[in-house]
């Protein structure tokens, strides 16, 4: 476990040798490159997320935090690999803004048995595989969403091509769009290439994201919270 400048815990993973989350803070960086971004240009009262990768679970879990509280529903939909990570997340000690508003203990259970996890107002999904599989099994036009939050392109190409950008398109409805924390000028020429339009994001000293849009083109700042969208 590595603590973060926030306080809140992520984690390296061995196996692609990189860390889940910028060292400047997992729940910062989680909630002002996803969650923000995803809630604010989506105005619906029934959103559909597509999480990849789920890892140590921040963004899924706290899409489900902030459908509780903006009393909307979410259905979100996740992949992870890494099955041995599921079974250890049990007793991650996770931030308040998640374990005082989630069933931790009931979510985990649902999810290391195969099953849904279903809350009055939403659902989460963990499908336990291949990322490239899964897409590949969904319905096109079915996610208002994506959180593209797979380990960085150097470490995990198959994540961040062509091929992969053009089926998150696919399955995005026509004002659909991805969020991701890279700001790489290649992974940004792929999106552009693919059909997205493609936005800078920018949130305090944190390195920049990029938002990928489907037919969203006029993007406001955020001045409440610094957070601002810069058309490229």
């Amino acid at each position: 476990m590595i603590y973060t400048d926030d306080g809140s815990i992520s984690a390296y993973n061995d196996a692609y040798n990189d860390y889940y989350h910028d060292k400047k803070g997992a729940l910062i960086e989680s909630i002002y490159k996803h969650i923000i971004p995803a809630f604010n240009i989506i105005n619906k009262s029934h959103i559909r997320i597509l999480d990849i990768c789920f890892g140590l679970g921040y963004n899924s879990f706290l899409s489900l935090v902030f459908a509780k509280k903006s009393n909307i529903k979410v259905d979100v939909y996740s992949v992870e690999i890494d099955l041995s990570l599921l079974k250890e997340l049990h007793n991650f000690p996770y931030p308040k803004i998640i374990s005082n508003y989630l069933e931790i203990d009931r979510i985990f259970d649902c999810i290391n048995n195969d099953k849904i996890f279903v809350d009055s107002n939403s659902s989460l999904n963990v499908f336990r595989g291949d990322a490239l599989y899964f897409i590949n099994t969904l319905d096109s036009g079915f996610f208002d969403i994506v959180y593209q939050d797979a380990f960085s392109p150097s470490k995990n190409q198959l994540l961040w091509n062509e091929k992969h950008f053009l089926s998150l398109y696919r399955i995005l409805g026509d004002r659909g769009a991805v969020t991701t924390y890279s700001s790489a000028k290649k992974v940004r020429d792929i999106a552009r290439f693919c059909g997205f339009g493609i936005f800078d994001m920018k949130f305090a000293n944190f390195k920049n994201g990029t938002l990928c849009t489907k037919g969203i083109y006029d993007i406001k700042d955020l001045d409440s919270v610094k957070f601002s969208y810069v058309k490229l």
